[in-house]
């Protein structure tokens, strides 16, 4: 890689960003020392940047032994499983470490999102929803700094921002959040990285009872993709499952409120009466392996199942919800993006590999989306992306798969009523 030819870790950054605060906390908690490099965020990006991080092109970006990883999160998570025996970030429980991180990407939609633009009125609900999380445990995850904290922490120096734009006491709504900030602002890793006052905070829960397979219900809705996510993932597993369709429409069941009181939809997976939400965040550790067991290419595969919720999923959408000159814009920038993953996937069989995996779980839905990308924004996805095309009907010959998905022709009658709704028609 070009421009490289120090020290094994390097971190691309920008000194407020807080996403690579983040970063710059886990480094400083496992110990590990690295080369700082300031990133001109708002002027001329590096060579660097540009080469380590072509498809988002924005800091952070962690470079290990030459080899770039993208994504705070991400990059936290592979920090914590590269350097394990020094001060874990993560619970070894499977079910505390996705709790973790659903909270984490929780962080990242609300106050790295929809927070930072919403109504002072919404934004008290997201810190209400962290404090009844956080409860009267001294960080997130209890005793132990972790992930959650780390999540979180870098937004703590806004909040004199966000109170003086919006005439609001922080304090007053969460004043358990605010101590949490301060007792973050004394760990040295924090101080020295952070610009301002109280940050950081959240671990997980607990650690012991190993689980017996028994009791496993799955929320969801018979045309979801992100259901569809976790129905593979259970029969590559061979997990058996009690099914419970949802009326995402109407009422939703009390059980779905119930598991699922932050976002209150599908997919919601219950084990033994425990929750998990968000698809890529359910998952089940042993047989089949999904992810894996390199810490780099897992957190690769995590990076690319990312994209595929945050690019893939988004313009998809938008071809069969805009029309005109709005959904041509749309329909350029996701041939790009399925580009950008035919080069990803190569000339591979899967693009983990020979082994079906997690980013093919992640994309393999919406194929039985690709008829109604193409008959409503009129073009080709196997002449604009054939090797794509081709995983597709790889991954169609799964019985994973195929018990999974949609009829493309289902999906078409259902886009076709949305867009009614939608009065796209």
């Amino acid at each position: 890689m070009g421009d490289l030819d120090t020290k094994a870790a390097v971190l691309l950054d920008f000194w407020v960003s807080p996403f690579g605060q983040r970063c710059r906390i886990a480094l400083a908690e496992k110990g590990v020392e690295y080369e700082y490099r300031e990133e001109n965020v708002v002027g001329h990006k590096s060579p660097l940047l540009l080469e380590s991080n072509p498809v988002y092109k924005k800091v952070p970006v962690f470079i290990h032994d030459g080899k770039p990883l993208c994504e705070s999160l991400i990059i936290v998570q592979y920090i914590d499983e590269v350097w394990p025996h020094r001060a874990p970030l993560l619970p070894a429980d499977p079910y505390a470490r996705a709790q973790a991180r659903f909270w984490a990407d929780f962080i990242d939609k609300k106050l790295k999102g929809e927070g930072h633009a919403a109504a002072k009125e919404e934004f008290i609900g997201i810190l209400k929803l962290l404090e009844g999380e956080l409860g009267d445990k001294k960080y997130f995850a209890g005793d132990a700094f972790g992930f959650v904290d780390i999540a979180l922490v870098p937004f703590v120096s806004w909040f004199y921002t966000y109170e003086t734009c919006a005439g609001f006491s922080v304090e007053e709504v969460a004043p358990k959040l605010v101590a949490w900030g301060k007792r973050c602002m004394e760990r040295e890793s924090v101080a020295k990285t952070l610009s301002d006052p109280h940050k950081r905070r959240e671990r997980q829960r607990r650690r012991d009872k190993k689980r017996a397979m028994k009791a496993v219900v799955l929320l969801d809705f018979w045309a979801c993709p992100f259901g569809q996510r976790c129905r593979i993932a259970l029969a590559e597993k061979g997990v058996e499952y009690e099914y419970r369709e949802e009326n995402i429409r109407g009422d939703k069941s009390p059980l779905l409120l119930k598991y699922n009181p932050v976002y209150k939809r599908i997919p919601v997976l219950i084990l033994d009466g425990k929750p998990l939400c968000e698809s890529l965040i359910i998952a089940w550790p042993d047989r089949a392996p999904l992810l894996p067991a390199d810490p780099y290419a897992r957190a690769q595969a995590r990076f690319w199942a990312d994209f595929v919720d945050m690019r893939f999923f988004e313009y998809g959408s938008r071809l069969w919800k805009l029309k005109g000159e709005a959904q041509a814009a749309a329909k350029e920038e996701f041939i790009l993006i399925l580009k950008l993953l035919e080069g990803e996937l190569g000339a591979k069989k899967y693009f983990g590999g020979d082994a079906f995996g997690f980013v093919d779980i992640a994309l393999a839905p919406f194929v039985s989306w690709f008829y109604s990308y193409e008959t409503c924004a009129g073009f080709s996805i196997e002449e604009a992306a054939p090797k794509v095309a081709a995983w597709g009907k790889r991954c169609m010959d799964r019985k994973s798969v195929a018990n999974a998905v949609s009829h493309p022709d289902k999906i078409y009658e259902m886009v076709g009523v949305l867009k009614k709704r939608l009065g796209v028609e």
